[in-house]
């Protein structure tokens, strides 16, 4: 997969540079600057979100936005936990995704939509009212929230086909799709969040406390 899509952004005029695990790919980061950040969530070396704090950390990214893809298997091989088959991925709508986040990152971060109450982050979940991956998407997340206050959580899920204007906002074009607006650097979730630990990393490193 790695592979395929360094070799379709490089068609697409892009300069691409591949990392086979976490490790390497924080080592990437802190050496040099990149506009775009693309990762897989479950990685050898740490997740996606775990190279991502760390070189946030160290300001390796600065406000460099970040677009994690959660494909996730319909086959898993019993005998190791992460050699699995992916579902495919629409390249077209993903190659749109790529675009609209690097023309956002030319012009700089917009603003955030302004919240009525003070949080330590800021989570909106994009979906399509017919999708049962949209649905599945959004009661994955209710399972995860349901087990960290909520108070200091801002999250809203939106309707792609009818806030079309809020989406090229966020630059949204799958569904579903989570967007963490706040804090910074940005991110962009694809995938129905079937695997809760990638939003409870970004709840838990973004300050959110666990229930007790």
């Amino acid at each position: 997969m790695r592979l395929m899509l360094v070799t379709v952004l490089e068609m697409e005029g892009y300069r691409v540079a591949a990392a086979a695990n976490a490790l390497e790919g924080l080592a990437e980061l802190r050496a040099q600057r990149y506009d775009l950040v693309l990762t897989d969530y479950a990685m050898p070396g740490g997740t996606g979100t775990w190279m991502l704090q760390e070189a946030a950390r160290g300001q390796a990214l600065d406000h460099t936005p970040a677009l994690i893809v959660t494909a996730h298997p319909e086959l898993v091989r019993p005998s190791t936990r992460f050699t699995v088959v992916g579902k495919p991925i629409d390249l077209d709508r993903f190659l749109e995704q790529v675009r609209r986040i690097l023309k956002m990152s030319e012009r700089g971060t917009p603003a955030p939509v302004p919240r009525h109450a003070p949080a330590k982050i800021e989570l909106v979940l994009y979906v399509s009212a017919a999708s049962p991956a949209s649905m599945q998407a959004q009661s994955n997340m209710e399972r995860v929230l349901a087990a960290f206050d909520r108070a200091e959580v801002a999250y809203s899920v939106c309707d792609l086909q009818q806030n079309p204007e809020t989406a090229d906002h966020d630059r949204v074009v799958f569904t579903p799709t989570l967007v963490k607006r706040h804090p910074t650097p940005r991110l962009w979730i694809i995938g129905d969040l079937r695997d809760g630990d990638i939003v409870a990393d970004l709840l838990r490193t973004s300050g959110v406390p666990p229930l007790t």
